[in-house]
């Protein structure tokens, strides 16, 4: 068995803390992994070397000539699955089943088909757990992810515009999204970034929203599974 994170290089650094935590806490060998543009596609990290400053993502974006998109969501598939994918096809296995932390209350994830190379197991799913039952066993731990952080990458695409808005105002120093842009290989949404963040801003009070659910699961502290 094998625990991977896959990190994108633009996960909030509680995030990487928590996983860190989770580890250590529970004496579980957490294999840290991030994409790389060239052979073998991917590198193992740890806590204290893992990107921090959205490295893999731009590589990724680099390499593919590509801005990931609600269209084209290529980030979740580039930087998770297959990075994931490659350390397993690089320790030698050939076949493998993914567990993946999708509750039962979740029916909109529940649709995950198997690949070539494996089968998708949801025990949380099975034994129908769902967000409640989540809460009550991590108000029992030591530990918790922190409140206010917002899984999965900060600044992603798939959220709403409310969630976007409170993210530019915790760090509005973070220009990650305007210098890929600047690339020239596309926008993540709609408008170029630079009219997203000064919209936001104009217009603060219409964003005091609850956020919304995106598809890879990003709001709500869930995993980006797709």
């Amino acid at each position: 068995m094998k625990v991977v994170f896959a990190n994108t290089g633009r996960e909030d650094p509680r995030t990487l803390d928590f996983v860190q935590q989770m580890g250590q806490r529970w004496s579980v060998p957490i294999t840290w992994v991030q994409y790389l543009p060239d052979a073998p596609w991917f590198e193992i990290v740890n806590h204290n070397s893992a990107a921090r400053d959205g490295e893999p993502f731009e590589a990724m974006i680099k390499h593919k000539r590509y801005t990931p998109n609600g269209r084209k969501r290529i980030c979740t598939e580039q930087l998770k699955v297959r990075a994931a994918r490659r350390l397993l096809v690089a320790c030698g296995w050939t076949r493998w089943t993914k567990t993946l932390g999708i509750r039962a209350d979740e029916p909109h994830r529940h649709e995950q088909a198997d690949q070539p190379r494996e089968k998708i197991w949801m025990p949380l799913v099975a034994a129908g757990v769902t967000k409640p039952m989540v809460l009550k066993f991590w108000k029992a731990q030591p530990f918790d992810l922190p409140e206010g952080v917002d899984s999965n990458c900060l600044l992603c695409f798939q959220f709403g515009l409310a969630q976007l808005a409170r993210q530019m105002r915790e760090d509005p120093d973070d220009d990650f999204p305007e210098r890929m842009e600047a690339l020239g290989f596309g926008t993540f949404l709609k408008h170029p970034w630079s009219e997203i963040r000064e919209y936001a801003f104009s217009q603060t009070d219409m964003f005091e929203t609850p956020r919304r659910r995106t598809l890879c699961g990003a709001a709500e502290n869930e995993e980006c599974a797709a």
